[in-house]
């Protein structure tokens, strides 16, 4: 019988054990949600910025606009690194905002619209 009850309080601190960690998974989970879709908000920004460049605008204009995007930009990138922190999945969304650094925003657009909705979605996974 103490046998009986030995194992009994070994699968409790297992069972226990399993709960916390599914909890702290969930709470990494939600962490790395809001952080992406704070990051997103940003990154909405700075293409909804870039978008806004009017055809006709000047170079000084033109320049003055791309430097307000990239800034919102930026403003995305410690939440998409928290977001990353937390769940690796949301790694490519820093990666690409990382990345206007080096290449010119405008070729990234397409990648955050499409990261952005993902994450947005009331399914946001952006891994497989």
């Amino acid at each position: 019988m103490a046998g009986l009850v030995a194992k009994a309080r070994v699968g409790l601190v297992v069972l226990a054990l399993g709960a916390v960690a599914l909890g702290a998974s969930a709470c990494s989970n939600g962490t790395a949600l809001s952080d992406g879709r704070s990051a997103c908000h940003w990154v909405t920004k700075s293409v909804s910025t870039l978008q806004a460049i009017p055809n006709d605008a000047t170079a000084a204009q033109r320049q003055s606009q791309t430097l307000l995007a990239q800034s919102q930009l930026l403003r995305a990138l410690p939440y998409a690194a928290n977001a990353t922190s937390a769940d690796g999945s949301y790694n490519a969304l820093m990666t690409n905002i990382q990345e206007a650094d080096r290449v010119p925003e405008s070729y990234l657009v397409p990648a955050f619209v499409a990261m952005c909705k993902v994450i947005n979605s009331p399914t946001p996974y952006l891994g497989s």
